[in-house]
């Protein structure tokens, strides 16, 4: 493009040249650069729960998604439709009107379209508790991801420390639904409906991360790896994207008349400060590889490589001065002009023999540090003399870099002494572990997806599979140069599979101690062939019989909760040992809780008129922070002037008049991060929430005050532009 602007401001015809900048400028707003794909409509929503109402748009439940109708009336189980509008031929508006078709009820399922709003609420399904229950939980959310996504928008905006998401791979074996319709290999369209999948989702993802310090993370094979790059490009232009190699199967996976895949890809987006936490491995050679290995400490000080001549650098031209009889550097002269020539300096002292940076081919080099900083080296013990060369009869100078000088600071390399030239003799610390940056290609035993995932799982949940899942050491090991040094980061994937990132956060709690949260995200799928087979039986999307049988529901919080308690569904011990960097057996479990939700949605009518507040009350849990027992009102229950469960950090007051009560609430609380105040009056809502931070910031610093429901409504009007 900066090209043909050139072009064209050499035009001399001012009127051409104005008329064709004005039709380029044009051209580029309407036409795309650089990643090129085609906007498809956006997936529509099925709710299988939802009762159809009269405006509703509809699908038949083992219809097609897309093909939908609208609800133009409901009666006596029957559901008289219409087509919409605007799939109507604009010449026939009459005609098109008066063709209706009706269904049973139960043959219907409500659908929403991107551009509606929506009000989500998250209804509780199971919890596993195993740990201290002030602790806080890991929660799993049963839902499509894009909704959900918004959902964790109201909740974790800027709040993230790490989203880790391995999405599909769109290898054309009908492994990922585009509106309820499987897109395989023959889908002219699969490469551009895929990118508008991820891009929908990578921009509510972008929302969720600390702008200040935090990482994403996104796995994927060959299939869609270039186009996979770009996206991040585009959508994360202020971070520093970086792509890893992995093995994940040494075998290799057939790809017929070509080569065996025997690795995957890890993109890395830094966001802000984000950086990695350097361990003791580079991720390329097994640990077992560096056991009782010599490390070569010392490196030569003649400069190699590029910008290796004198004249690159001419200050660093300057000689050694040796004592061939003691064979010990006596001192270091100063640099030579260039152009001086070497022979013309005269030693010190009579018998010494000056070693100047001169290369294998006889050419003047220079050397890698300076003449006083060389000076400096030889007193502390960190510059010495190196091997002679007699074909040549010259001797070689050593010197040890900033990086081994650290690595002694950190304890990592000891000093055991110094030699009788006064340089430092060291050796490899045997109880501090070397401290390494990983490299970009990873080959280790541990993130093989047979022996580190499909048998975890196995072990987790006898007789029931799910296609490729991820090793758990692996997982851990991308988050832990993430989090290591973040004991309480929030963690979240919205693609969560079988649900290994959380199994790894646990992992990684366990081996510091640490408090991180894991926040899953996964619908409730049932599997192609499980589908037909439910469908033959006269079973359809909804129906508890099928639901039961959705990858969240059957392998998702099932191994999540084998996990935690070392227990299989069947309640007996969970048969093997975790393996790497922490080994214990697997029965052993984990000291930590779950939380399990479906997203549901609610009547804006109950919101606006402030009657869902048992629904939301888990929303303002997760809110303030997941912590503690998740409270709720007890069945039958009204709903109190102010809610102030024992035990929790979260308040609400549900009627503003009642301001004295919560005030009379909050005296003696501490440990409090939220306060939610019922209020449709901005001003109203102003003057109470300066007069809770005076009653009990003190006691409860960095005291958030919300305002509900206007805060609800706001924030959820998901949908809202969401076709763009």
């Amino acid at each position: 493009m900066a090209a043909i602007d050139d072009l064209i401001a050499q035009i001399g015809d001012p009127r051409l040249r104005e008329r064709l900048a004005a039709e380029w400028k044009a051209a580029q707003a309407s036409r795309k650069f650089g990643l090129v794909f085609e906007d498809h409509l956006p997936e529509l929503l099925p709710l299988p729960k939802a009762r159809p109402r009269r405006g509703d748009l509809v699908c038949r439940r083992l219809g097609r998604l897309t093909e939908v109708w609208q609800v133009k009336s409901v009666k006596d189980g029957v559901v008289t439709c219409v087509k919409p509008r605007d799939e109507t031929h604009p010449s026939e508006p009459a005609r098109a009107a008066a063709e209706t078709v009706s269904f049973a009820v139960d043959e219907v399922m409500v659908v929403r379209e991107f551009g509606e709003p929506i009000f989500p609420a998250l209804t509780p399904v199971d919890v596993v508790q195993n740990g201290d229950p002030a602790a806080p939980w890991h929660v799993l959310i049963e839902a499509d991801n894009y909704h959900a996504l918004q959902l964790l928008g109201y909740l974790y905006a800027g709040k993230v420390d790490c989203i880790y998401i391995d999405p599909p791979y769109n290898t054309g074996a009908r492994d990922w639904k585009y509106n309820n319709d499987y897109v395989d290999g023959n889908d002219a369209w699969r490469h551009s409906k895929w990118l508008s999948m991820m891009q929908r989702r990578l921009r509510l993802a972008k929302k969720l991360l600390n702008p200040a310090d935090s990482v994403l993370i996104v796995t994927i094979d060959e299939k869609e790896v270039h186009r996979l790059g770009l996206l991040l490009e585009q959508e994360f232009p202020e971070a520093r994207v970086q792509m890893v190699t992995s093995v994940i199967n040494h075998s290799g996976v057939a790809r017929e008349k070509q080569f065996y895949r025997a690795d995957e890809y890890l993109f890395f987006v830094f966001i802000g400060e984000a950086a990695v936490t350097p361990t003791g491995q580079d991720m390329l050679n097994p640990p077992e590889a560096e056991e009782g290995k010599k490390i070569d400490l010392w490196r030569r000080l003649l400069r190699s490589g590029t910008g290796a001549r004198r004249q690159d650098s001419p200050r660093l031209f300057y000689p050694f001065w040796i004592d061939p009889v003691r064979k010990r550097i006596h001192s270091v002269g100063d640099d030579l002009p260039l152009g001086a020539n070497p022979d013309s300096v005269a030693p010190p002292e009579p018998g010494l023999v000056a070693c100047w940076p001169i290369r294998s081919d006889d050419s003047e080099g220079r050397w890698q540090i300076s003449a006083e900083t060389a000076r400096k080296g030889l007193a502390e013990g960190t510059v010495k003399l190196g091997a002679y060369t007699a074909t040549r009869g010259r001797w070689s100078i050593s010197y040890l870099r900033n990086a081994e000088k650290e690595r002694i600071q950190r304890g990592e390399i000891e000093v055991v002494g110094r030699d009788d030239n006064g340089a430092l003799i060291l050796k490899q610390s045997e109880t501090v572990e070397r401290v390494k940056n990983p490299v970009t290609v990873w080959n280790q035993r541990s993130h093989n997806a047979g022996a580190g995932g499909s048998n975890v799982l196995r072990a987790l949940l006898p007789g029931r599979k799910f296609p490729f899942p991820k090793s758990l050491y692996a997982v851990e090991d991308a988050l832990r140069f993430f989090v290591a040094n973040k004991p309480e980061a929030l963690i979240v994937d919205f693609f969560a599979g079988s649900g290994t990132t959380a199994h790894a956060v646990m992992r990684l709690n366990r081996q510091d101690g640490g408090r991180r949260r894991a926040v899953l995200v996964t619908n409730n799928e049932v599997a192609a062939d499980e589908a037909a087979a439910l469908a033959a039986q006269g079973l359809q999307p909804g129906d508890e019989d099928w639901e039961q049988w959705g990858i969240c529901r059957y392998i998702t919080f099932p191994r999540l909760k084998a996990a935690i308690t070392g227990k299989t569904p069947d309640g007996a011990p969970v048969k093997g040992d975790y393996k790497f960097t922490d080994a214990f057996p697997m029965s052993a479990g984990f000291a930590a809780n779950l939380a399990y939700f479906r997203l549901d949605f609610l009547d804006k009518d109950r919101v606006t008129l402030k009657r869902a507040f048992r629904e939301i009350l888990p929303l303002l849990w997760l809110k303030a922070g997941a912590v503690g027992p998740r409270p709720e009102l007890a069945r039958g229950e009204a709903e109190p002037v102010v809610f102030a469960p024992a035990g929790s950090n979260f308040v609400v007051l549900l009627e503003e008049s009642r301001l004295a009560r919560l005030m009379q609430a909050l005296q003696g609380r501490t440990g409090l991060s939220h306060v939610f105040i019922v209020t449709d009056a901005d001003e109203s809502f102003k003057a109470m929430a300066a007069e809770v931070r005076e009653a009990a910031g003190a006691a409860n610093p960095g005291l958030q005050v919300v305002q509900l429901y206007r805060d609800y409504l706001v924030n959820f009007m998901i949908n809202h532009g969401g076709a763009k």
